[in-house]
């Protein structure tokens, strides 16, 4: 393998996966200029990392599409038979039922690698542009300061609901419905950008330096220069991106048919629907639940249920000042709720323990503070395909968005609408000429 020479930082905050991720079973150490597959794939750069995996930038010596996606899974993430992978067989089997008009991130190879932390299935996917998720990143500013153009975001949205909708009239549970999960697509030219190219838009890849305590050499397992992934402002800029959605990672799909029988439901916590969250089942009526949070986080540039600390019980407390109290078993099941609330659901006069805290309020409220206490770019103007400074919701649409979110988001599975419905409401339809 060839490694090029990176310039190193000692940035401790630097967004890197930690260093003891790099362990047997772990991630597979990577470096710039290593090449895959009998020397086919080619590391260019860092796209990022998650729990699983890490992601690269690469070039495809042969491929029709000179830029690709390689996810690089965890030792003790890679499975031993692809046969049964949902990742894999999801998205072939979409293929052939999917609608021409409906994206969604294929896998087009896959490979093994044998490395000194185990063996790694590597996903070869077409490169794709950041999830919707980084389009609101502000660093810096209020929450939601950022957030996609109002008709920009009700596209995507409709796109997204449509890929849902498809994938459940074939009979596919998505499974990891999130922003994250949703990404841009790039504009074609970008995917013909020659090395020279790649970089001056992109940026240099940099790398952190993972010092021993003693000063000796770092083990074969571990990663001793962990790249940093390409800056997310360099990512979201808009004249590198179309205003067209697709959607990813298929990890958590199943077949409605044939559902694994050690199926485990897993997503970020904030968009687990209360059936997977307290009986650990995920059908087609948590993929409503989660579409709803993602037009939510769509539309507001910021979470419906907003998570600081990364608990479970901030979670619930969140989801019980917005829709207000669980059914039971499950109010029984949230041991904790005396805590923040009456028996009947409401706030108690005192409000905070800790330093979470229950507020009383709605998801027709959440979507009238889109907007409200929004900060400007210190720096520049967010581009096109965010909203401009101080625009806010109108009434009408506050009417139709909640409406909707309302009847994606009922707590009882059994009582949430299909997703037919979903694609028909009137909400996809209002535009902001109507003012």
């Amino acid at each position: 393998m060839n490694h090029v020479v990176l310039p190193l930082t000692f940035e401790p905050d630097s967004d890197v996966e930690e260093a003891e991720d790099y362990q047997l079973g772990g991630f597979h150490p990577i470096a710039i200029g290593d090449c895959f597959c009998e020397g086919r794939y080619k590391v260019m750069h860092k796209l990022g990392f998650g729990g699983s995996s890490t992601v690269w930038l690469a070039r495809d010596r042969y491929g029709a599409k000179p830029l690709v996606a390689l996810k690089a899974l965890r030792a003790d993430a890679s499975p031993a038979c692809t046969d049964e992978l949902s990742s894999l067989a999801i998205p072939k089997m979409l293929q052939t039922v999917l609608p021409s008009s409906i994206n969604i991130v294929t896998i087009e190879d896959y490979f093994f690698v044998q490395g000194p932390n185990g063996s790694h299935m590597f996903l070869v996917s077409p490169l794709a542009g950041p999830p919707v998720v980084s389009m609101s990143c502000c660093p810096g500013r209020a929450a939601g300061s950022r957030r996609l153009r109002a008709d920009l975001a009700r596209k995507a949205a409709k796109q997204t609901a449509m890929a849902i909708y498809h994938m459940h009239r074939a009979g596919v549970v998505h499974g990891d419905l999130t922003t994250s999960n949703v990404l841009f697509s790039l504009s074609p030219y970008v995917l013909r950008w020659s090395d020279q190219e790649l970089y001056t838009n992109l940026g240099e890849p940099k790398t952190t330096l993972v010092p021993t305590y003693d000063g000796t050499p770092n083990s074969p397992q571990t990663q001793s220069a962990r790249v940093v992934p390409i800056a997310n402002s360099r990512l979201t800029n808009a004249s590198f991106l179309q205003e067209s959605v697709v959607l990813g990672d298929f990890g958590q799909s199943y077949a409605v048919a044939s559902p694994p029988s050690d199926y485990e439901p897993g997503t970020v916590i904030h968009y687990f629907s209360p059936e997977a969250r307290f009986e650990n089942r995920a059908g087609l009526e948590a993929d409503v639940w989660a579409l709803g949070c993602t037009i939510f986080e769509m539309r507001a540039g910021f979470p419906l249920f907003e998570v600081f600390f990364g608990s479970d019980i901030e979670v619930l407390v969140e989801i019980v000042s917005v829709l207000g109290r669980l059914p039971d078993p499950w109010w029984s099941a949230f041991e904790e709720h005396s805590k923040w609330f009456e028996e009947n659901g409401e706030p108690r006069s005192q409000q905070r323990m800790g330093l979470i805290q229950a507020r009383k309020t709605s998801i027709r409220e959440l979507i009238r503070s889109i907007g409200v206490g929004e900060e400007r770019p210190t720096y520049a103007l967010d581009g096109p395909m965010i909203e401009k400074f101080g625009v806010r919701v109108d009434e009408r649409e506050v009417e139709l968005l909640g409406d909707l979110l309302e009847k994606m988001m009922r707590y009882r599975p059994e009582e949430r609408i299909k997703m037919e419905e979903v694609i028909a409401h009137l909400w996809f339809a209002f535009t902001d000429s109507a003012l």
